[in-house]
């Protein structure tokens, strides 16, 4: 009996290391689940447990009702989940699909619901065609696909990010072709991010480039240079996030081409080139062309860089053009670029769009296209039909301008518009709650600055006075009960109800890439450079209660020039953000090196001095010692 119970403690030793651990390192799911995959960057794991179903209708029938989750069925399909219904974009359809996981990918199969479930993970999908599939996996179980993440541009991460920021950062990439203005895509462990092309190199490092990085081995996957845009003052400025869509990867360039490429190897499928023009690669993939418009009737202020950033929703790939233009197509790897409608608005009152992607929202039922413009207009377009809803003019700064919006929904029907002169460094404008289907002003501050989060009935974001107020001279804030008080540049959160200040955290760093919220804590980048610390070149962590700042770390390595104006990406319990410099940081709760060459990613693991492998050998010296005591009794 003693040497069997040995035998079991020593046995335990080869156990102990193949456990699964869901850590910080990422979501990783091992059991039965189920995938819910709304098509617009949103997606949600359910246990399936003990939730039983002989198809596999039943089954996620019983997974969904078990955590409240709406559904409708027809027949042996599901045709609605939490509202979101099969949708028709003028000629094509997006409807609700099953996957099944085979340990390697997922799996569709010409089925519906009556399929018969036999155990294993499964999704539900929202996509146009079978080919696309979603691009969330059990081994990596969250993702960022797009500008903020999803087709709202809520800029709000499900996933976890570090307790505490180790330093030195866990990794850095240094590139020698051009700044990071984008935000960080991520997905399958991989990230993707672009470079605006180094305007004093030469060959190639001039032109913009796409980098899948493998956040795994910490290495350049591939990587993609295209043309630069060589249109005046614009030239050498890419500013545009791609989109991800399934496998594939849809980059908007300033060269006002559009390219789809296989996320996983980085060759072209596809590209959509302005007519007039030859496509870069011809004969090596298909093509297809689309119009462009005289930019002569264009009001407000005119930046020639091509398409915005783009969201996929429902089934449909939505940007705009600097040309004034609201499009839409469908993309697939078969069929490529199709055009499903163009929304073209009256010429007294069109205007130039620039990088920021347009948002997908829900006015009355409605599923809603709106975008802002730098002619100070707000457009709301039917995302089905291309049909112009409504249009008003909010950007009137006076001698400074139309001004330029941004839009950032908030729920209800209600956006917040984010006006300034459109500057590199913007010296006045406001921001206000409006409500889109009356455009009434709901509340306004003369405050300005970088894209919101708005987390339940808070909004926060950057905010810096405007130089210029029509109150008393100096742009106030108010409190809960309605006293007025100077406003202060800093970190912010306030009311969606009335504008009062829930807090405020003073600072002059500045922000550009906008504040993103993930597991209870909001996260930005100084705009600033690491030369003014400490009032520039940090990431920070903030309390979203109380407006505490948890911690902030230097973005390390980073010259006198390193501006940043990207949007961290926090996933899978890691920070990524770029800068000017073209340099790319990974920060974690895991300490990198403090040695570099340049070109040369500094990351160093814990290996065997890591708490996981600790804990083993202490679990493996106290078995040993047991078994011992034992054996010798």
């Amino acid at each position: 009996m003693k040497r069997t119970l040995v035998a079991i403690l020593l046995g335990l030793l080869f156990v102990i290391p193949v456990c699964s651990v869901e850590g910080s390192d990422g979501a990783e799911y091992t059991s039965d689940m189920l995938l819910v995959d709304y098509g617009n960057g949103n997606t949600q794991w359910y246990s399936i447990g003990s939730n039983t179903g002989a198809t596999l209708l039943e089954i996620v029938s019983s997974v969904l009702g078990a955590n409240s989750v709406t559904y409708v069925t027809v027949g042996n399909t599901i045709t609605a989940v939490n509202g979101q219904t099969n949708t028709s974009v003028k000629t094509q359809d997006c409807v609700w699909r099953f996957y099944i996981w085979d340990s390697f990918a997922w799996i569709y199969g010409e089925t519906d619901g009556s399929a018969s479930y036999t155990g294993g993970t499964v999704a539900l999908g929202f996509y146009p065609l079978p080919s696309i599939k979603p691009s969330v996996t059990p081994t990596f179980g969250d993702s960022w696909q797009s500008y903020r993440g999803n087709s709202s541009n809520a800029g709000i991460s499900g996933s976890s990010g570090p307790v505490n920021a180790a330093s030195p950062l866990e990794w850095y990439m240094e590139s020698e072709t051009g700044g990071v203005y984008s935000s960080i895509l991520s997905a399958d462990g991989l990230i993707y991010y672009t470079t605006g092309g180094d305007i004093h190199g030469s060959g190639t490092n001039r032109k913009p480039h796409l980098y899948c990085v493998d956040t795994v081995n910490h290495e350049v996957a591939w990587s993609f240079s295209y043309s630069i845009n060589t249109s005046g003052s614009s030239s050498q400025y890419e500013v545009d996030t791609p989109v991800i869509i399934g496998d594939m990867l849809i980059v908007t360039s300033s060269n006002r081409h559009i390219y789809c490429l296989d996320r996983f190897e980085g060759t072209v499928l596809s590209e959509l080139v302005p007519e007039g023009e030859l496509a870069h690669f011809a004969g090596v993939f298909d093509t297809y062309t689309y119009s462009y418009e005289s930019t002569a009737a264009l009001s407000g202020t005119i930046l020639a860089n091509g398409p915005t950033s783009a969201v996929y929703d429902s089934g449909a790939l939505y940007f705009n053009t600097h040309d004034g233009a609201m499009r839409c197509y469908s993309v697939s790897r078969d069929s490529g670029f199709t055009e499903l409608w163009k929304c073209l608005p009256e010429e007294s009152v069109r205007g130039c769009f620039y990088f920021s992607a347009p948002s997908i929202v829900y006015i009355d039922g409605v599923r809603t296209v709106v975008s802002g413009s730098y002619a100070g207009y707000l457009y709301c377009v039917d995302a089905n039909t291309g049909e112009n809803l409504r249009t008003h003019k909010f950007g009137d700064l006076g001698t400074y301008g139309t001004g330029a919006i941004k839009v950032v929904p908030a729920g209800g029907g209600k956006a917040f518009i984010l006006c300034d002169d459109g500057g590199m460094s913007p010296r006045t404008g406001f921001t206000e709650l409006v409500d889109l289907k009356t455009f009434d002003i709901l509340w306004k501050v003369d405050l300005f600055g970088s894209t919101p989060v708005v987390v339940g009935d808070t909004v926060y974001a950057y905010l810096s006075p405007a130089l210029s107020s029509s109150e008393s001279g100096k742009p106030q804030v108010w409190d809960k009960n309605g006293t007025k008080t100077d406003a202060k540049a800093g970190f912010y959160a306030l009311s969606v109800t009335d504008g009062h200040v829930l807090w405020c955290n003073p600072n002059d760093a500045s922000t550009r890439g906008g504040m993103v919220y993930c597991d209870g804590r909001l996260y930005c980048a100084d705009y600033s450079t690491l030369a003014e610390w400490p009032v520039g070149g940090a990431l920070r962590c903030f309390d979203p209660d109380t407006g505490d700042q948890i911690w902030a770390i230097k973005l390390s390595p980073g010259s006198s020039t390193a501006y940043c104006m990207s949007t961290p990406t926090v996933i899978d319990g890691k920070i990524y953000v770029g800068n000017d410099d073209g340099t790319l940081y990974c920060i974690s709760d895991i300490p990198g090196r403090i040695d570099k060459e340049t070109s040369d990613i500094d990351y160093q693991s814990q290996g065997l001095l890591h708490w996981s492998w600790l804990m083993l050998f202490a679990a493996a010296a106290l078995t040993a010692i047991v078994a011992i005591v034992l054996y010798r009794k």
